[in-house]
């Protein structure tokens, strides 16, 4: 298998590394422009890992267990930081902390067979949840609507994600699910 096969695992790995700067960046009140870029970086990098391994045909069992490791690490750590410093709530992190764990012990076994596939309400949520955890990287807002808007899309990404989660569950305990864990 050439180097070139391995990009989206790079990315994934790239994705999972970053997530320590980003959380020290953030738990030393360096929130700002810049750890916001940081955060929105690694949240692209999910997107770009899953096109690139469909589009180029270079999925791999390695890439299907490690982008969701990334995803779910990263998230959680970023979210746990966020919710420390007081940019999201406290219960959005431990909202997906509860789902993930749950869905991993739930699930595993169907997963590890590949009978459970990512949904399009997956997608959405983990696009809600990147875009809340971008807003809430780039610091302390004013208050007003605005200001509540990376607060309310946490609350909403973390509803999504219970709703994900029962459905991953759900699927896999119907025995029904199809196609493989990838992103």
């Amino acid at each position: 298998m050439r180097v070139t096969h391995q990009l989206p695992n790079i990315f994934t790995a790239v994705r999972l590394a970053a997530t320590v700067p980003l959380v020290r960046h953030i738990r030393g009140g360096r929130t700002g422009l810049a750890t916001s870029v940081g955060v929105a970086l690694w949240a692209a990098t999910d997107w770009v890992d899953g096109a690139l391994a469909r589009r180029m045909h270079w999925e791999s069992k390695v890439g299907q267990a490690l982008d969701p490791l990334a995803d779910r690490a990263g998230i959680s750590a970023i979210a746990w930081t966020l919710a420390s410093v007081g940019e999201i709530p406290r219960r959005v992190p431990i909202t997906v902390l509860v789902v993930d764990v749950a869905t991993a012990l739930l699930t595993s076994k169907a997963a590890y067979r590949g009978h459970l596939s990512v949904s399009y309400l997956g997608k959405v949520r983990s696009a809600i949840l990147f875009v809340a955890l971008v807003m809430a990287a780039s610091g302390p807002r004013k208050r007003g609507r605005l200001g509540r808007l990376p607060h309310a899309l946490a609350e909403l990404g973390a509803v999504l994600h219970v709703a994900v989660g029962v459905g991953y569950i759900r699927t896999a305990h119907k025995g029904d699910g199809r196609g493989h864990w990838t992103h």
